[in-house]
C-alpha cells in the first residue's frame, strides 16, 4: 500500500518515469525528420509524386512509424504547408537590431519574402505545378494571413508618420493594400518561374525606391 501511494504521488507531483523524456526527444526527432523529408520529397516530386513511402525511405523510418504520426499524406502535407506559411511569415518581422525606421521595416520585409519564396524549394513545386490544388487547400488560412500583412505594414506607416519620417497625408488604409499586393506579386514571381514576369534585384530594389518615393516626407 505504501509503495503503491508513493509511487502515485510522485507521478501527481509531475515526475516522469525513468526515460520518458529520452523517449519524448526521440519522438520528437523522428517527427522532425518525417516532416523535413516531406519537405524536400514535395518539394522535388510535387504532391503527386512524393508517395508515403518515398518520404518514410527519405526519413529513414518505417510507412507504419510514420503513420502513427499522420492520419495520411494529405494530412502530412497539411502540416508541412502550415510550417513553410508560417516560416514565410517570419520572414516579415523586423530585424529589431538593424530595422529601427518604418523605411528599413518595409523595406526588409519585401527584400526578405521575394528571398524567402526564391530560396524554398517546396513553393515553385506545388504553388506552380500543382497550384490550382494547393491553393484550394491554403485558401482559407492565406486570406486570414493577408489581413494580418496588411495590418503590419499599416502599423509601420502609422508608425513612421508618427515620427515625421513619412508623410502626415498618407492614405495608410489604400497605401498598406497596395504594398502588400506588391511584395505579393514579386514574391509569387520568384516562383511561377514564367518569362512573362521575371523578377531580379534590379526589379527588387526598383520598387522599393518607389516605395520610399511614395512615403517620404518631400
Amino acid at each position: 500500500m505504501g509503495g503503491s501511494e508513493s509511487s502515485g504521488a510522485g507521478v501527481a507531483a509531475g515526475v516522469e518515469p525513468a526515460g520518458a523524456g529520452v523517449r519524448r526527444a526521440e519522438s520528437e526527432r523522428r517527427l522532425r525528420s518525417i516532416l523535413d523529408a516531406a519537405r524536400v520529397c514535395f518539394g522535388r516530386d510535387g504532391y503527386a509524386g512524393a508517395t508515403v513511402a518515398r518520404i518514410a525511405r527519405e526519413a529513414g523510418v518505417s510507412n507504419g512509424l510514420l503513420y502513427q504520426f499522420f492520419r495520411n499524406k494529405d494530412h502530412l502535407f497539411e502540416v508541412v504547408l502550415d510550417e513553410v506559411i508560417r516560416d514565410w511569415v517570419r520572414a516579415l518581422v523586423p530585424r529589431a537590431d538593424r530595422e529601427t525606421s518604418a523605411a528599413a521595416k518595409l523595406e526588409g520585409m519585401l527584400r526578405r519574402s521575394v528571398e524567402f519564396c526564391r530560396t524554398t524549394p517546396l513553393l515553385p513545386a506545388l504553388l506552380s505545378r500543382d497550384r490550382a490544388l494547393q491553393l484550394q487547400r491554403i485558401a482559407g488560412s492565406v486570406e486570414e494571413r493577408a489581413v494580418a500583412h496588411r495590418e503590419l505594414v499599416a502599423s509601420f506607416l502609422r508608425e513612421g508618420i508618427a515620427a515625421g519620417e513619412f508623410r502626415a497625408d498618407l492614405d495608410v488604409r489604400s497605401l498598406a493594400d497596395a504594398i502588400c499586393l506588391l511584395q505579393s506579386e514579386y514574391s509569387t514571381r520568384t516562383y511561377t518561374d514564367s518569362p512573362r514576369s521575371p523578377v531580379d534585384q534590379a526589379m527588387v530594389d526598383a520598387v522599393v525606391r518607389m516605395i520610399h518615393d511614395a512615403v517620404r516626407v518631400r
